[in-house]
């Protein structure tokens, strides 16, 4: 019979480095989100106001499964609070799991007669579970099993097109629509022709915080451009990702690449290489330079670069925006889950969301999720 093990403080969490990815490594849903680097410098920036709630099963003393959660408060305006039990790093990771070791159920209910313990929170809501990864999987079989975990209620989250990487640079462009790569080829030419053209990364900057700025001011001048704000235009989020930035550097994981144009960047993707794969996280680019398709043209060497290192999937991440379209040969769906404990705060604002009526009580009563500290 598992142990429960409840880390509720920092310093505890901050201990926990090295044995918590050493049990990701051996997990089932090893992915970049979910490494105690991510968690951690996500914690720091964000974790004001919130409680860490992390439960660790624990079987002779060794780690079997981690439930990375955390506690936060919300204001529903005209409905009261609401208490949640959420996945640290929401709504910042693209993808939130479980750590689990073995394909079992048990663990998974475990955790969720763990938080029974609690009587703080009214909703467990479980935000970008990959639908394709155990976690996903076994929380669906929960929600439809005929016990009282059918509480669980399941829906579609977003769609996350990725691309899965042939075992050659060949088959890669012979799967590229002909049209695609005739325009591309022909706008590089042009771009070569025109200007001085480079492919660079982080590592060809004095330092990791001055690619990062680079690429922070492509970004901004992208939406700038479209007049709108960039993700950057927060401090707290752009420092949050310096750090993660630095940590993720220093473990071989951070994957920031340039196109420069006159040996200055003119083009920015701003991902991580772990566990085999590439995640795109974000991306921005010199406006002046849209004609030549420049980040099409950055993410084809980039695609590129990473059949020849023998990586098997690029991920472009969540939400299908209509340029992933063009690069995607296959596609997963994020899910949600949540759970009601308790109150009519979270039974109205499941209802609204389950019912697509959450927009109107936000434009009619203002009943809009705020952060309550």
């Amino acid at each position: 019979m598992p142990k429960l093990r409840v880390i509720e403080d920092s310093e505890e969490f901050e201990s926990l480095r090295e044995v918590w990815n050493e049990v990701l490594q051996k997990s089932l849903d090893n992915d970049v989100f979910s490494t105690w680097e991510w968690l951690w410098c996500w914690w720091k920036h964000f974790g004001k106001g919130r409680k860490l709630r992390v439960l660790i099963a624990e079987e002779n003393g060794e780690i079997t499964g981690v439930a990375p959660f955390m506690h936060s408060k919300y204001n529903l305006l005209h409905f009261g609070r609401l208490s949640r039990i959420e996945f640290m790093g929401f709504p910042h990771a693209d993808y939130n799991n479980f750590i689990l070791l073995k394909r079992d159920l048990n663990c998974l209910k475990f955790f969720l007669k763990g938080l029974e313990e609690f009587s703080d929170w009214d909703l467990l809501d479980l935000r970008d579970v990959r639908d394709d990864g155990f976690s996903g999987q076994a929380l669906q079989v929960l929600a439809h099993s005929r016990s009282k975990d059918q509480r669980l209620k399941v829906t579609d989250g977003t769609l996350c097109p990725h691309i899965v990487l042939p075992n050659s640079v060949e088959g890669f462009v012979k799967g590229l629509g002909q049209n695609m790569r005739e325009q591309l080829k022909k706008k590089f030419r042009r771009l070569c022709r025109n200007f001085k053209v480079d492919f660079k990364t982080h590592r060809d900057f004095s330092t990791v915080d001055d690619a990062m700025e680079a690429f922070f001011r492509l970004h901004q001048e992208r939406w700038k451009s479209k007049g709108e704000k960039g993700a950057f235009e927060d401090e707290n989020f752009r420092n949050f990702h310096l750090d993660v930035a630095r940590l993720f550097n220093s473990k071989g994981w951070l994957n920031l690449h340039f196109l420069t144009v006159n040996d200055a960047p003119a083009a920015a993707d701003y991902s991580f290489e772990y566990n085999g794969k590439v995640y795109s996280y974000l991306t921005g680019f010199d406006p002046q330079f849209s004609e030549y398709s420049i980040m099409n043209l950055l993410r084809w060497h980039m695609i590129e670069e990473s059949i020849r290192k023998g990586l098997k999937e690029f991920d472009l991440t969540r939400d299908f925006e209509p340029y992933k379209a063009d690069w995607a040969n296959s596609v997963r769906k994020n899910i949600v889950v949540r759970l009601v404990c308790k109150g009519l705060s979270a039974r109205v604002y499941c209802w609204a969301l389950e019912n697509n009526v959450s927009c109107w009580l936000s434009r009619k009563l203002g009943a809009s999720l705020t952060r309550s500290e």
